[in-house]
């Protein structure tokens, strides 16, 4: 017997019958109850101590004001559209009925949230059997990041349900094919690109799969059958956005148009396979995701002497990033090896808001719960252990590989990787099955499954990065400085400086709390005056100005000259 064969008979040993049995399913009922109220705890608690809480930023930010807007009858809006549509229509039609608050969304998040631990465990039953299902439910109950997601306004909320009913059809698609299955993946996969457009490459990934195996079971004229089934269903989710760009921006674009800017800003000179804004841009001016559109519009329109469709101008940042490609090859595989290894990294890689930084406002968050650096490597055993039913996990492989391909290409983020992480956590359970079997029956192959699993342990948890908190800290300082609470600020400012002393924007609003605070004069005018000599060794004006400015205001000294 080899070794896939021997490792699949024994984690798939229990037999699993075809309907779980009431202790099942009070036990499933037991992990979706304390998934929910994991949510619900902490959502009470970001509500009343994190100040982003209602007053959402960048990306939040962007998708409120989107469903504000069509909520109020802009439902075609202007332009192409931005960001996958899917989720700020729907937050509209919650804004349509209950008004535009924040906090019942988030409710909702927590609901599907626990929710999606359900749909794990029935899609890891089917896959892998009734153990191993049961520990991916609890995995995915206490998994960190979905509870920290689930606390925000961002499409991950509703992609991960989504993504994951794409598997179970797919799964279903594979099993018993007929017209009927495929044309619903397909409109299951459209809808997941409306939330997020990189889930149209699973469309290709599918059709793939149906020609590679179902060829031969099915005849060809079937399997040509099936995939027009499955391109038709893409195509009717996918052709009312594409239509709807056309007739508001008479521009055909599929879904949205940032995908080149995208594709530049993780292969170009000053990538380093994170979200990274290159040189030619002012990074304060370039975070928000309208703003970003606009500074990439007017620089291509600026260089091609045109007024350009969102279209070309996707595609001149698109050309841009492949003629850095063509000139660098060698700094470009580089470049995407440190983007595989981040993805499989434990760091979490934030451009919103940092996991790291939230934990003060919330206990739940503090608690010993669950991240990458434990599920990574034992997802890594899980798919070798698993290997044996490498036919029947296509569709989950499927999907995992969509997203790693999508940070491949363009970047890595931690909300990026985790639409992936569901399907991790069931190759990690399978893993946690397989010890336990080897271990309880002395099979010589636990060794080696151990040695295995350090291995990719050391590789998942080594610190490719330092997490460079300063900017978490300092926008949670300029949040506390725009609601006036400058005792609060200061303190973020001064943990931004205790990271990096150089951080002259940290300084610049230190100085401006210590001083707008009227309990820290002497330690404002110190802060002003480093901040001059700051902006001086810099060549920095505005800074020297600004600090001379208020330290006559303070009837002080102006900052020491050279």
């Amino acid at each position: 017997m080899k070794a896939g064969s021997r490792a699949d008979a024994l984690l798939f040993a229990d037999e699993t019958p075809s309907q779980p049995d009431q202790r099942e399913l009070l036990t499933v009922a037991g992990i979706w109850f304390t998934a929910l109220m994991l949510r619900l705890l902490n959502l009470l608690e970001i509500s009343r101590s994190d100040p982003f809480f209602y007053q959402p930023s960048v990306d939040p930010l962007f998708y409120h004001g989107w469903a504000v807007e069509i909520s109020r009858g802009d439902w075609l809006g202007q332009g192409v559209f931005l960001q996958g549509p899917l989720y700020p229509y729907l937050l509209s039609l919650l804004y349509s009925v209950a008004g535009p608050g924040l906090f019942l969304p988030r409710v909702l998040n927590c609901v599907v949230g626990s929710l999606t631990c359900v749909l794990v465990w029935r899609i890891a039953r089917e896959a892998f059997g009734r153990r191993t299902a049961l520990v991916a439910g609890a995995m995915t109950a206490v998994y960190g990041m979905f509870v920290f997601y689930e606390g925000s306004l961002l499409i991950v909320n509703i992609l991960l349900p989504i993504n994951l009913l794409v598997v179970w059809c797919g799964m279903r698609a594979m099993d018993a094919p007929s017209r009927g299955r495929w044309l619903v993946l397909g409109m299951l996969i459209g809808v997941a690109a409306l939330a997020r457009p990189n889930m149209l490459l699973y469309g290709p990934v599918a059709l793939v799969l149906l020609l590679a195996l179902l060829r031969k079971s099915e005849g060809l004229g079937r399997s040509a059958v099936l995939a027009g089934c499955l391109l038709a269903g893409i195509g009717l989710t996918v052709f009312p956005a594409t239509l709807r760009n056309y007739v508001v921006a008479g521009d055909a674009v599929l879904i949205s148009a940032s995908a080149g800017m995208n594709f530049y800003n993780g292969n170009n000179p000053d990538a380093n396979g994170t979200h990274n804004v290159p040189r030619l841009f002012d990074r304060s001016m370039a975070d928000h995701p309208s703003e970003q559109n606009a500074i990439y519009r007017a620089y291509a329109e600026e260089k091609l002497g045109r007024t350009l469709r969102p279209s070309e101008v996707s595609s001149f940042w698109l050309g841009r990033g492949i003629d850095y490609v063509r000139a660098n090859p060698v700094e470009w595989l580089r470049l995407t090896g440190r983007k595989l290894l981040y993805f499989i990294n434990a760091h979490e890689i934030w451009n919103n808001r940092s996991y790291t930084v939230t934990k003060q406002f919330s206990w739940v968050l503090r608690l010993p719960l669950i991240g990458f650096g434990l599920v990574g490597p034992l997802a890594v055993l899980g798919l070798v252990v698993t290997l044996g039913r490498w036919r029947r996990l296509t569709p989950l492989y499927a999907l995992a590989g969509v997203y790693l391909a999508t940070c491949l290409i363009f970047f890595v983020l931690s909300r990026y990787r985790i639409p992936a992480v569901p399907v991790l956590i069931m190759f990690a359970a399978a893993a946690c099955v397989w010890l336990y079997d080897a271990a309880r029956t002395r099979r010589a192959a636990l060794g080696v499954g151990l040695a295995g699993l350090a291995m990719a342990a050391l590789a998942c948890n080594l610190n490719l990065r330092s997490e460079d908190l300063s900017v978490a800290y300092y926008n949670l300082g300029n949040r506390y400085k725009s609601m006036d609470r400058h005792e609060d600020a200061i303190g973020q400012y001064r943990e931004s400086l205790r990271i990096n002393g150089q951080y002259i924007s940290a300084r610049n609003n230190f100085a401006i709390s210590l001083e707008s605070s009227g309990a820290h004069r002497e330690e404002a005018i110190e802060a002003w005056r480093v901040l001059g000599e700051m902006g001086r060794q810099r060549g920095l004006d505005r800074y020297v100005e600004r600090a001379e400015r208020h330290l006559r205001a303070l009837q002080a000294p102006p900052a020491t000259r050279d």
